[in-house]
C-alpha cells in the first residue's frame, strides 16, 4: 500500500477511535447523571451551589470579624488592618518584578507600614492631613498605585486619580482646577500629558515617580518649571525617617475623586467618601450571596486603578483577607500568562475582554472537528445543568475538552464579574460554561461608586443587568423626545443610592443637573423593566440618533449584538439624519480570516474580507430580528484598533464615541460618498 494509502487508513482509524471513545465517555456521563438524579434537571427543584466552599473561616471569626468592625471607624484605610487580621497577616498585593519573572508579593503589614511611611512622607513634602487636600495619581495599575491610595487614606489627604484616556489637555485641566501640589506620575508618558502645549500645570510643584528613572529630557523641563522630582522610594524613605501618628478622615469626609471620560471641557469629577466606598462594599459582597469570599481567594487586577469598580472589587477581597495580583503590562498581551502565575479564583473583565476570551477559545476549537463537536455538545448539556444553579469544573466535559481553558486562566476561578459596558447574553453563557463558574454581571456609573445593579447567582436569562443591589432605589423616567416613557416601563434610569455620590467636585450647576431635588440619580441611560422585575439597558440617551426615514438607532446595543462574530474585533456604527443606511467602522480579526484568504490584511484581500464581514452582519442580523436598516449598509475598514493610545477607549475599555469620530472623521465623509 502507498504511503497516502496508509495515512488515509491511519485517519480512518483514529476517527473511529474517537467516536468510540466519545460515545463511552456520554454512557458514562448517563450513568453518572441517573446515580446523581437525572431527573432534578428538568424539575423546579431549588438551584444547587455546587462545588463551593461556603465557609472560608468559622463562625468565631465571623464574630471577632464583626467586632472589629464596630470598634473600629468606617475608614477605607482600616481595610488593611481587617484583611491583616482575617488573614493572619497572608499575602495582600503582587507584582511582577520583571518579565517572565515570578510573582512576588506584599503580605498586608508590609503594605501597611509603605503606605505609612509613604504618606507621611507626603507630609513632609508639604501635603496636608484633611480631605481639603488633593493628591494626584497619574500612573499605570501597579502595586506603587496602592501605596500610594492608602498612604493618602492614612493621613486624611483625597486621591484625585488620572488616566491617559483623559488627553493632555484634560490632564492639564483637571490638576489646574483642582490645585493639585503633588502628583505621582508612571513616568516619561505621564509627564509628557502634563506639559500641554509646552506649560506645565502651575499649582503642581512635586513629581513622585512610580520608577525612579526619568528622562533627562524630561527632568531638564521640570527643573525649568521649578518642580521638585522624587521617586516612590525616596518618599518612603523620607516618611520612614520623620514618622507621623495616623489621621484618619471621619467616615463622612471625602476620599477619592472618579473622573468622569469621553466628556468635553474638564472632566467631572466625582466625589466618593469613606463611607460610599465602603458601604457600597458590602453592598457588592451581598449581591454576591450565597457565594462568600475568604483569604484564600485572590483577583487579578486587569482594570486600571483609576476605575472605581477596580478599587470596590480590591478592597472586597481586602475586607475579606484575600490577595491582588496586578497585571505585567498590556492587557491582551500579558493576561493569560499572568492569570496562568496568578492563579485568580475571582476575576474582573469588561465585555470586550470577555469576548476577546471566548473568540480565542472558539478559534482554538475550530483546529480540530472533533474537539469542536465536544464542545457544542459540552455547552448544551452544561447549560442545562446551569439552569439548575450547577456551576461546575469537574464534569466528564471538562476533563475532555475543558479543562485546557480554564487552566488559561490558572485553573482556580470560581466567580466572575463582568462590567462597565453591555455584555452580549450568548457570549456570556458561553464562558460560563466554559469556565465552570457563575460571573455576575454589574451594572453601575462612578456616580453610584461604580455599582447598583447585579444579576443574581445562577440567573442565566440574557440581555439585563438584574436587580438593584441592597440600598438602591430604582424608577424610570419619561424620555418623550425618544418617545420613552414609564408608564410602559421603558424610560431613563435614576437611581437613588445610600453610597452614592454627592456631585461633582466644585461643580454646582452639573451637581444639579445630575441629582435632582428628591435625590435621584439620573443615569442617562435608557432602561426597560423586564416581567420578572430584572432591569434591561436599552439605550443611551445621547447615544441614539435618527436616521433621514426618521428611524431611531441605538448604535451600542447593535454594536454588542454584531461583536459576537468572530470575524470582528472592533467595530462601531454611525449614521446620519441625511442618509436612511446607518455604517459601520470596523477592524477586523485577521486571525480567524485567515482560514479563508491566505493574507486576510492585504489590500487584494480587501474586498474578500469586506464581503465576507457583510455577510456576517446580515446573518446576526436576521438571526436577531433586526430590522433591515439596522444592518450597515456600508463598511468601512479600519487601519489600527481601538485602543487607551489612540484615544478610542476608555480606561474601562468603553468606546469613546465622540474621539472615534475625531479620528476617523474621513474614513466616515468618505463613506456616504
Amino acid at each position: 500500500m502507498t504511503s497516502p494509502g496508509r495515512r488515509v487508513v491511519n485517519c480512518i482509524v483514529a476517527s473511529a477511535l474517537r467516536m468510540v471513545v466519545t460515545a463511552i465517555w456520554i454512557v458514562v456521563f448517563v450513568i453518572e447523571k441517573l446515580f446523581h438524579g437525572i431527573a432534578g434537571y428538568f424539575t423546579a427543584s431549588p438551584p444547587t451551589f455546587h462545588g463551593f466552599d461556603q465557609r472560608h473561616y468559622q463562625p468565631d471569626g465571623e464574630k471577632a470579624a464583626r467586632k472589629f468592625l464596630m470598634e473600629h471607624p468606617l475608614n477605607i484605610f482600616n481595610v488593611l488592618s481587617f484583611g491583616k487580621f482575617i488573614s493572619d497577616n497572608g499575602k495582600c498585593v503582587g507584582y511582577r518584578p520583571a518579565a517572565k519573572a515570578p510573582y512576588i508579593y506584599l503580605t498586608y503589614s508590609e503594605l501597611i507600614e509603605r503606605a505609612q511611611n509613604f504618606g507621611a512622607g507626603l507630609l513632609q513634602l508639604g501635603g496636608q492631613p484633611n480631605n481639603d487636600y488633593l493628591v494626584g495619581i497619574f500612573a499605570p495599575t501597579c502595586v506603587e498605585w496602592t501605596v500610594a491610595e492608602y498612604g493618602c487614606m492614612a493621613y486624611g489627604m483625597v486621591v484625585a486619580p488620572l488616566y491617559d484616556a483623559l488627553g493632555g489637555e484634560a490632564c492639564f485641566l483637571v490638576t489646574d482646577f483642582c490645585k493639585l501640589e503633588i502628583m505621582i506620575c508612571g513616568g516619561d508618558a505621564q509627564v509628557d500629558a502634563l506639559m500641554h502645549d509646552g506649560k506645565f500645570p502651575p499649582s503642581l510643584r512635586t513629581v513622585i515617580t512610580i520608577h525612579e528613572y526619568l528622562s533627562e529630557h524630561r527632568k531638564a523641563k521640570l527643573e525649568d518649571f521649578g518642580v521638585q522630582l522624587l521617586s516612590v522610594v525616596e518618599v518612603e524613605e523620607l516618611g520612614r525617617l520623620n514618622p507621623r501618628p495616623l489621621c484618619l478622615s471621619k467616615p463622612d469626609s471625602l476620599a477619592t475623586l472618579s473622573f468622569t471620560s469621553g466628556t468635553t471641557g474638564i472632566p467631572k469629577g466625582v466625589t466618593i467618601t469613606h463611607r460610599q466606598m465602603l458601604t457600597g462594599v458590602m453592598a457588592l459582597a451581598q449581591g454576591f450571596l450565597p457565594l462568600q469570599f475568604g483569604p484564600d481567594d485572590t483577583l487579578l487586577g486587569l482594570f486600571p486603578l483609576a476605575h472605581i469598580l477596580e478599587r470596590e472589587m480590591e478592597k472586597l477581597i481586602h475586607l475579606h483577607g484575600g490577595k491582588v495580583g496586578y497585571i505585567s503590562g498590556d492587557v491582551l498581551t500579558n493576561w493569560f500568562a499572568d492569570a496562568k502565575d496568578v492563579a485568580p479564583t475571582v476575576f474582573l473583565l469588561v465585555p470586550r475582554l470577555n469576548s476577546h476570551l471566548c473568540t480565542e477559545i472558539q478559534s482554538d476549537l475550530n483546529k480540530s472537528l472533533y474537539r469542536r463537536t465536544l464542545a457544542n455538545l459540552g455547552v448544551a448539556v452544561k447549560k442545562v445543568e446551569m439552569e439548575h444553579g450547577i456551576f461546575r469544573k469537574d464534569s466528564i466535559w471538562d476533563r475532555l475538552v475543558f479543562r485546557k481553558y480554564q487552566n488559561m486562566l490558572g485553573g482556580k476561578i470560581r466567580v466572575g464579574v463582568t462590567g462597565a459596558a453591555a455584555t452580549d447574553g450568548e457570549i456570556l453563557n458561553y464562558a460560563r460554561a466554559v469556565l465552570g463558574c457563575y460571573i455576575f454581571e454589574i451594572y453601575g456609573q462612578s456616580e453610584t461608586a461604580g455599582i447598583a445593579f447585579s444579576t443574581p447567582y445562577g440567573e442565566m436569562s440574557a440581555g439585563h443587568v438584574g436587580l438593584p443591589l441592597p440600598g438602591v432605589e430604582a424608577r424610570l423616567e419619561d424620555v418623550p423626545e425618544l418617545e420613552y416613557f414609564a408608564r410602559d416601563g421603558r424610560g431613563e434610569v435614576c437611581m437613588r443610592v445610600t453610597f452614592g455620590s454627592n456631585g461633582y467636585y466644585k461643580m454646582p450647576e452639573k451637581t444639579a443637573e445630575l441629582i435632582d431635588r428628591d435625590g435621584w440619580i439620573h443615569t442617562g441611560d435608557v432602561g426597560e423593566w423586564q416581567p420578572n422585575g430584572y432591569m434591561k439597558i436599552i439605550d443611551r440617551k445621547k447615544h441614539i440618533f435618527k436616521l433621514n426615514q426618521g428611524e431611531y438607532l441605538a448604535p451600542e446595543r447593535l454594536e454588542s449584538t454584531f461583536a459576537r462574530s468572530n470575524f470582528i474585533q472592533n467595530i462601531f456604527i454611525d449614521g446620519n439624519s441625511k442618509y436612511e443606511f446607518c455604517i459601520a467602522l470596523i477592524y477586523p480579526n485577521y486571525k480567524e480570516l485567515g482560514a479563508h484568504t491566505a493574507d486576510p490584511k492585504s489590500p487584494e484581500s480587501e474586498v474578500l474580507v469586506k464581503a465576507l464581514i457583510k455577510e456576517e452582519l446580515v446573518r446576526i442580523g436576521q438571526e436577531t430580528g433586526m430590522q433591515p436598516w439596522e444592518v450597515p449598509e456600508r463598511i468601512v475598514m479600519l487601519p489600527e484598533p481601538f485602543s487607551l493610545a489612540n484615544g478610542c477607549l476608555t480606561p474601562s475599555q468603553k468606546k469613546r464615541r465622540d474621539g472615534i469620530r475625531l479620528k476617523f472623521r474621513d474614513e466616515i465623509i468618505n463613506a456616504y460618498r
